[in-house]
């Protein structure tokens, strides 16, 4: 089957986000996740430390451009989506002032910031606790439970993938508009966080269920 084939239908994202929430639930990592309201805004301050061991320097270090997408979702438990976002992070390693160039591309920057970090702990730590993650208009907040996903993918196999998940950074209006539809962001999440590729530095997280009265600031 083609890659464009697989693509998701728009028919079938009810079954797509249910395959997901039930693989999700066996497969993923514990997720610790902070949620606030910021200027009508959902963020979230994320802990992926698991996916950046400290033996990952190697990997970033290696004087090439390396990628890391992430992906995270806030839904009600066994319901589609109410939020979605994605993050484009290139990193280029210095190997003469030995410091890292970090490019991050997301929906509220889609043209990129650039930022030069000193030290792999310095990168690492700002892989690993992403703080401030806008996940869309502070009305999409479930009124009762939900669980925050996060997919977090080194260097992606999948050309697809990045290139999708550029598309939805350039372009975010569709899925994070107030009152969009549930239908566009189910498909774009079974997509996006869909079961791992073989061969792919793929890390996906999972929090407990959180309470509305959990997220600060509202």
């Amino acid at each position: 089957m083609s890659r464009s084939a697989a693509r998701p239908r728009p028919g079938a994202f009810l079954a797509a986000a249910a395959l997901l929430a039930a693989h999700g639930a066996a497969a993923a990592e514990p997720l610790a996740a902070a949620i606030s309201v910021r200027g009508g805004r959902l963020v979230a301050s994320l802990d992926l430390s698991s996916a950046f061991p400290p033996q990952s320097e190697r990997t970033f270090g290696n004087g090439l451009t390396n990628v890391v997408a992430l992906h995270v979702t806030l839904a009600a438990p066994g319901e589609p989506p109410a939020a979605l976002t994605g993050r484009v992070i290139d990193i280029l390693f210095d190997v003469w002032d030995e410091t890292y160039a970090v490019t991050t591309r997301e929906p509220n920057a889609p043209g990129g910031v650039r930022t030069v970090l000193p030290d792999y702990a310095a990168l690492r730590a700002f892989l690993a606790y992403p703080r401030d993650v806008d996940l869309g208009p502070a009305s999409s907040l479930p009124q009762g439970s939900f669980v925050v996903e996060a997919r977090v993918d080194v260097n992606p196999v999948s050309q697809e993938l990045l290139e999708r998940t550029r598309e939805f950074i350039a372009n975010p209006s569709a899925t994070q508009r107030p009152g969009g539809s549930r239908s566009v962001l189910g498909a774009m999440a079974s997509f996006l966080l869909r079961e791992p590729e073989t061969g792919g530095g793929v890390h996906v997280f999972r929090s407990r269920p959180m309470a509305p009265a959990e997220v600060t600031g509202r």
